[in-house]
C-alpha cells in the first residue's frame, strides 16, 4: 500500500483538492498553509525544520511556478495512470478472450473424446462379429468337407453292377448279407437326403455370412478412418489448449506485474 504524506501545518494529507507547494529545504505543505504559516510567523522560517528561507525565495511568483510545476507532475502521473489502465482493460478483455478460446477448446475435446468412445465401441461390436464371421466360416467348410465325403456315397450308390458286386462280395454272401447290404443302402440314401438339405442351408447360410462379412468390414474400415480423423482432431484441440493456457499464463503474469507497478488492485 503506498504511504500517504500529510501536511504538517494542518496535518491534513496531501489530495487533489488542494495545491501543494516545496520549499528549498525540500519539506512540502499545502499552498494555503504555507502562504497563511509567512503571513503569521515572526520570522521565515520552515514549518517542520525551523530552516531560515530567504526573502525572495517564497515570493509569489517561486510558489505559483512550484505549484505549476507540481500541476503538470501531478497531470503527468494522471496520464500515465489513464494509459496504465487502457492497457489493463486490453490485457483484461485479451485474457477473457482466451478464457472463452479454452472454454470453447475444452468443449471440442470433451466432444471428440465422446466420439472417440463410441468409435471404439463400434469397432469392438464390428470386431466382435468378424470373429463370429469368421466362426460360421468354419462350420461352412467343416459341412462342405462333410458333403464332399457324401458325394463319394452318392458316387457309390451310382455305381455301374460290376462296382456293386465287388462290394458285395467284399461284404460276403448269403442272404443275411444282401439285408445288410440293403439296409447299409437305405441309411446312405437317408443320409444323402439329409446332406442334400444341409448343403443346400449351409450355402445359404454361406452367401449370407460372406454379405455379412463384406458389410462388417466395410462398416470397420469406415470406423477406422473416423477414428483416426477424430484423434487427429482430437491432438489439433490439445496443441490448441497447450497453446492457450501458456498464453493465460503469460498475460497474467503481464497484468500482475503491471498491477504491482501501479499499486492498483487486482
Amino acid at each position: 500500500m503506498p504511504i500517504r504524506a500529510l501536511c504538517t501545518i494542518c496535518s491534513d494529507f496531501f489530495d487533489h483538492s488542494r495545491d501543494v507547494a516545496a520549499i528549498h529545504c525540500g519539506h512540502t505543505f499545502h499552498l494555503q498553509c504555507l502562504i497563511q504559516w509567512f503571513e503569521t510567523a515572526p520570522s521565515r522560517t520552515c514549518p517542520q525544520c525551523r530552516i531560515q528561507e530567504e526573502e525572495n525565495v517564497l515570493d509569489a511568483e517561486f510558489l505559483k511556478n512550484e505549484l505549476d510545476n507540481v500541476r503538470a507532475q501531478l497531470s503527468q502521473k494522471d496520464k500515465e495512470k489513464r494509459d496504465s489502465q487502457v492497457i489493463i482493460d486490453t490485457l483484461r478483455d485479451t485474457l477473457e478472450e482466451r478464457n472463452a478460446t479454452v472454454v470453447s477448446l475444452q468443449q471440442a475435446l470433451g466432444k471428440a473424446e465422446m466420439l472417440c468412445s463410441t468409435l471404439k465401441k463400434q469397432m469392438k461390436y464390428l470386431e466382435q462379429q468378424q470373429d463370429e464371421t469368421k466362426q460360421a466360416q468354419e462350420e461352412a467348410r467343416r459341412l462342405r468337407s462333410k458333403m464332399k465325403t457324401m458325394e463319394q456315397i452318392e458316387l457309390l450308390l451310382q455305381s455301374q453292377r460290376p462296382e456293386v458286386e465287388e462290394m458285395i462280395r467284399d461284404m460276403g454272401v448269403g442272404q443275411s448279407a444282401v439285408e445288410q447290404l440293403a439296409v447299409y443302402c437305405v441309411s446312405l440314401k437317408k443320409e444323402y437326403e439329409n446332406l442334400k438339405e444341409a448343403r443346400k442351408a449351409s450355402g445359404e447360410v454361406a452367401d449370407k455370412l460372406r454379405k455379412d462379412l463384406f458389410s462388417s468390414r466395410s462398416k470397420l474400415q469406415t470406423v477406422y478412418s473416423e477414428l483416426d480423423q477424430a484423434k487427429l482432431e482430437l491432438k489439433s484441440a490439445q496443441k490448441d489448449l497447450q497453446s492457450a493456457d501458456k498464453e493465460i499464463m503469460s498475460l497474467k503474469k503481464k497484468l500482475t506485474m503491471l498491477q504491482e507497478t501501479l499499486n492498483l488492485p487486482p
